[in-house]
């Protein structure tokens, strides 16, 4: 039944889709052995919002949903089988099985979800909730909303995403009360909750990712990335590059390299040197800006969201060899011109 409600869908798009299949048939194979699936949302408020399954091998889709209203997040807890979309909209995350894509439940949150991570185990799903200075916390054993955490001494600061690190760390990006003040970098105490620490970072924080007590956090009106040593009692910042327009979230690879920036602008997505600090745009011809990425497990390749252009042709997913920086394949999204939140899971659906 799925499948065939997707060609009801399908046809609705009409043309648009036909000519966004053509464009992604010119592109390159995608390379053998990657195995997964790649679950995006499409965000777009002018219709009806899903998440959707694809084969990362073939970009067959495999499953779809109606999730609420402007899915921006999406994650993929390990050992829950479950699929969870930050409906911004509808103040709420809906919870999927990864087998049919079948709604499971719907966590009434604060106002407007935003960007989520599991912890490393699945158990707990940390997301920012941007209407409010709070981090919202899920037990994904019951999916239930089991904390709400202050993120920022300011009342007004909007809290736009969250790291959890290793061991007993979190860390936020605070935008400030309007897109012209100065935001925060914070960190948390993950067993409690507790501010440690909260220092100003930039012109709307964006994403924040912490690795081998090197934190990267994307600063959006000032198309930066700022990178902080945050080993000590109070973080010093090491350096800053301009990475391309309005920066988001961030992926790094396996061996620490390479940062892979999503931009929201053209080009679309920035490969960083780590060591050197060069950055190598990476664009993506005929499309809008770029949602969410995530990388395979090797860090050899990222999968990336696409806007369209105009809203009457379907957004897509987008596969770059992150060595080269050569896009290789292009999948047109199946119900919808903005697919946004992106997460790749190593389970293959059947």
């Amino acid at each position: 039944m799925r499948k065939l409600a997707l060609l009801f869908v399908l046809a609705g798009l009409g043309m648009a889709a036909v000519a966004a299949t053509a464009l992604a048939a010119r592109t390159h194979d995608s390379p053998s052995g990657v195995q997964g699936t790649v679950w995006a949302a499409e965000r777009f408020d002018g219709g009806i919002n899903t998440v959707t399954a694809f084969d990362a091998s073939t970009g067959e889709v495999r499953c779809y949903a109606t999730v609420g209203r402007r899915p921006i997040g999406v994650a993929a807890p390990r050992h829950t089988g479950k699929i969870y979309t930050a409906d911004e909209r509808s103040n709420q995350l809906t919870v999927l099985s990864k087998q049919d894509c079948s709604v499971v439940k719907q966590i009434p949150t604060g106002a407007f979800p935003h960007h989520v991570m599991p912890s490393r185990n699945g158990r707990l799903l940390y997301f920012g909730e941007y209407g409010t200075n709070k981090i919202g916390i899920v037990d994904t054993t019951t999916d239930t909303l089991v904390a709400e955490w202050q993120a920022s001494e300011n009342p007004l600061a909007k809290t736009h995403a969250v790291w959890k690190a290793r061991g007993e760390d979190l860390y936020a990006t605070n935008e400030g009360a309007t897109q012209s003040a100065m935001g925060t970098l914070s960190k948390l105490d993950a067993e409690t909750g507790e501010i440690v620490w909260e220092v100003p970072i930039g012109i709307r924080p964006s994403e924040v990712l912490v690795s081998r007590d090197t934190a990267y956090v994307t600063v959006r009106n000032e198309n930066k990335v700022k990178v902080l040593d945050v080993s000590g009692a109070a973080p010093v910042q090491t350096g800053e590059v301009v990475i391309g327009g309005m920066p988001d979230t961030m992926q790094l690879t396996r061996n620490h390299k390479t940062l892979v920036v999503g931009l929201r602008s053209i080009p679309q997505m920035a490969l960083m040197d780590t060591r050197t600090f060069e950055v190598r745009p990476v664009t993506f011809e005929g499309y809008g800006i770029s949602g969410h990425q995530w990388l395979t497990p090797d860090g050899r390749y990222t999968f990336i969201a696409l806007e369209s252009t105009v809203t009457i042709r379907p957004g897509a997913i987008a596969m770059v060899d992150n060595r080269s920086g050569e896009v290789l394949r292009t999948w047109a999204y199946p119900s919808g011109p903005w697919p946004h939140g992106l997460v790749f899971d190593r389970e293959v659906l059947r």
